[in-house]
């Protein structure tokens, strides 16, 4: 593989930590950072503040260089001795370890010839201003890629396609170039890591005719101090780690991803099989390879591209025993810190979020998780408040219902799910975090939902109980997942032809072939017409019965009922569901011999005591009431005779409180297409008969829906092919006012409604 160092590799680079030594003005070379004691650092390093909404970029000895996030992001050294703090304009980064920090003019670092370091050591050496190195008298065409401690790494070209890496340092002020020893060209170091003080890990490219060759160079002698010919099946991989005692990188074998592991001061290198994904940021602290997903905040505020999924912790693993612990529960950035540790932008559920110490123990044990400086900002997202019901009203749904709930961090991801327990229909609402939102801060999220049914049809709610659930997770993905739920109820009176339990009128269809559907209904406005809502397949089989009639909730549910009769005369019951894709039970025997009726009606409670009842005339012309009993297995009593000459009728329709008395009433027709109105007396008996109307033999039936339009009068619905309502006054001398003609089941073919 040829290497070239194309934009895009050189992109990638330049993110890594650049540090030079610079003092009184002129460069020097200045000694490798000595490891400071852990308890020494205990006591200098107690937590500072850390800017919100930043990352760390550089860490040395005596403070740090965060960036914020965003399109025109600040760069600010804070120093942990006081945890003060002074920004930097036009910084790049710091690392290595060192308290040095480079500027320059443009934005990406190979494009300027003129750097500016920044000895950041101290608030006076800040003060005395950069030191300025200028990049031409290294040689026309080097371009400096990183800077490791007091060493700058320089690609030069050697040949056309060809180049060479070479080790720059300070001796008695002036800048010495170096080949390194044993490193063929074609070398640069990694996208990621692969520092620590003295040492590097180098990626060369096209040896070997393979993916290339890891190179792990001593930057004092400038030697290579181990190398290792990478898999040729494998995709290389410029990611690298290294302590003082192991160098690492990530490689794969054409199935399996590895980390291969060197042990530094011997030709040892072994294969542990890489955990979490190859997008993961790895390091070395001692002997514990350290990884996680590294969060990515964009520049509209959402991490890792808005994604709703949890973000892999910060781990360790132990090179020899393969012991893994938790670190932190999540990190967006790392670099290399003083002593062998790592400095980590993440958190934990107990100190919070800010800048973590990870270092490394002198037995090799677990490493050391210290915060050195909080952003005052809880991992842990909270619920402080919340507005939401517990029980709700039909009116109340129909006017709409806000929600509220009050959560401790205003830069939380937040997913909300509102489900009808009983349908299990869902939806959801999703909130994304602002750009620019202070971290940590309180935050109201308010939803208003609408009252309509939540299979997303026109429709009301449907009755029952609801469950919500709020999840909010930490927009970084730092921190454990807030779940928290609730119940509410909605409620309304029972609706005579309410089958799928929204409060509204529904008409139960039989086409042709004998499948019964369900047609929705839902008042235009409040005491107007009605329109449809959408239709359900209830099933087939009906082809076998002969009369079909909606005869209210005679066996003691809270769903309207039907009855059928088939055509060896046998009467079956189908008991309401209230649901809108099974609205009928299976069915139940009531009793045969009911071949002896020509019409069937039922809805009105007749009798005065709560229950609907079922009427039926027989051929002779006799009228018998059966009264509902409100049970089950024996939904009807012993018939009463009601009286005779009911045998001019070619249609009865029981339609509950018409005239605006308590009891039920009757509607029948005669064969002249008269509709006449009998009003109940409550006792079972009916007054004498009122006309209502003529012209009403043009309707194959009439359906009875109960208060269909919401005005609290009972309603009718006459069908021939189309549908005409009728919406009810309340009054018996006028009981109904103009029909309206609505295609309530949407042109469907059918030959029975009820």
């Amino acid at each position: 593989m040829q290497f070239m160092p194309t934009r895009g590799r050189r992109l990638a680079a330049a993110a890594v930590a650049i540090a030079l030594a610079a003092t009184g003005g002129t460069l020097t070379a200045l000694p490798a950072t000595a490891a400071v004691p852990l308890a020494a650092q205990d006591q200098q390093q107690t937590a500072v503040p850390f800017p919100r909404n930043a990352d760390v970029v550089g860490a040395g000895p005596s403070g740090f260089l965060s960036k914020t996030r965003g399109s025109t992001p600040e760069y600010r050294w804070t120093w942990y001795a006081d945890g003060s703090s002074t920004p930097v304009p036009g910084a790049f980064a710091a690392g290595g370890a060192s308290d040095l920090v480079v500027t320059g003019e443009r934005a990406y670092l190979p494009d300027n010839r003129v750097l500016k370091l920044q000895d950041m050591s101290t608030p006076a050496s800040a003060a005395a201003g950069p030191v300025v190195v200028d990049l031409d008298a290294l040689g026309t065409g080097s371009e400096v890629y990183a800077v490791y401690g007091s060493t700058l790494v320089v690609l030069d070209q050697a040949r056309e396609d060809s180049y060479r890496t070479r080790l720059f340092t300070v001796q008695d002020g002036k800048l010495t170039g170096r080949p390194i020893a044993g490193l063929p060209d074609n070398c640069s170091f990694g996208d990621e890591g692969g520092y620590t003080a003295g040492a590097a890990v180098f990626d060369c490219w096209g040896v070997a005719d393979g993916p290339g060759v890891k190179a792990v160079v001593d930057l004092t002698t400038a030697t290579v101090e181990f190398s290792q010919v990478l898999d040729g099946r494998g995709v290389p991989q410029r990611k690298n780690a290294i302590s003082d005692t192991y160098a690492a990188w990530r490689e794969s074998d054409g199935t399996t991803e590895w980390f291969g592991v060197h042990r530094r001061g011997t030709s040892e290198r072994k294969l542990i099989k890489a955990s979490g994904s190859s997008y993961d940021a790895f390091h070395l602290v001692g002997g514990w390879l350290v990884q996680g997903q590294q969060v990515h905040i964009d520049t509209t505020g959402n991490p890792n591209g808005a994604s709703a999924l949890p973000v892999r912790p910060f781990t360790a693993e132990s090179v020899e025993t393969g012991e893994k612990v938790q670190l932190l529960t999540a990190h967006s950035s790392a670099v290399s810190g003083p002593g062998g540790t790592l400095l980590v932008r993440g958190g934990t559920p107990d100190r919070g979020e800010g800048l973590y110490r990870i270092s490394p123990r002198a037995d090799g044990g677990r490493p050391v998780v210290e915060l050195v400086a909080a952003t005052g900002q809880s991992t842990v997202v909270t619920l402080t408040g919340s507005t939401v019901p517990k029980a709700l009203t039909g009116e109340q749904v129909a006017r709409g219902v806000d929600f509220g709930w009050d959560l401790s961090r205003a830069d939380s991801r937040v997913w909300l799910t509102l489900t009808h327990v009983r349908s299990r229909q869902t939806v959801y609402e999703g909130w994304t975090v602002p750009y620019g939102v202070a971290a940590g801060t309180p935050r109201r999220f308010a939803w208003h939902w609408d009252g309509k049914d939540l299979e997303g049809g026109p429709g009301p709610a449907r009755n029952g109980a609801y469950e919500w659930e709020l999840t909010a997770r930490p927009d970084e993905g730092i921190g454990p997942t807030l779940v928290t739920t609730g119940r509410f109820t909605v409620s309304r009176p029972a609706a005579a032809h309410d089958y799928d339990d929204d409060g509204t009128a529904d008409l139960l269809a039989r086409d042709p072939g004998g499948v019964l559907w369900r047609f929705g209904t839902m008042p235009t406005a409040p005491g107007g017409s009605l329109t449809a809502t959408g239709a359900s397949r209830v099933g087939g089989g009906w082809k076998a019965y002969d009369r079909l009639v909606s005869v209210g909730n005679v066996a003691g549910g809270s769903a309207p009922d039907s009855v059928a009769r088939d055509r060896s005369g046998t009467l079956w019951l189908y008991q309401g569901t209230g649901d809108r894709n099974a609205p009928l039970a299976p069915r139940t025997r009531i009793g045969g011999g009911w071949q002896v009726y020509d019409r069937i009606t039922g809805g009105s409670d007749v009798t005065g005591d709560g229950r609907p009842d079922l009427l039926a005339s027989d051929r002779s012309g006799v009228l018998w009431l059966y009264p509902g009993t409100g049970n089950a297995t024996s939904p009807f009593a012993t018939r009463k005779r009601v009286g005779g000459g009911w045998g001019i009728y070619n249609e009865l329709t029981a339609t509950g409180n018409l005239g605006g008395a308590r009891a039920g009433d009757l509607l029948a027709r005669d064969r002249a297409g008269v509709l006449w109105l009998y009003l109940g007396k409550g006792d079972g008996t009916f007054a004498a008969r009122k006309r209502v109307g003529g012209g009403w033999g043009v309707f194959k039936g009439l359906t009875a829906v109960g208060d269909a339009n919401g005005d609290g009068r009972a309603d009718l619905v006459a069908w021939n092919g189309g549908e005409t309502f009728y919406a009810g006054t309340g009054d018996w001398s006028a009981p109904f006012k103009r029909g309206v003609q609505k295609g309530l089941t949407q042109g469907f073919s059918y030959d029975s409604v009820f």
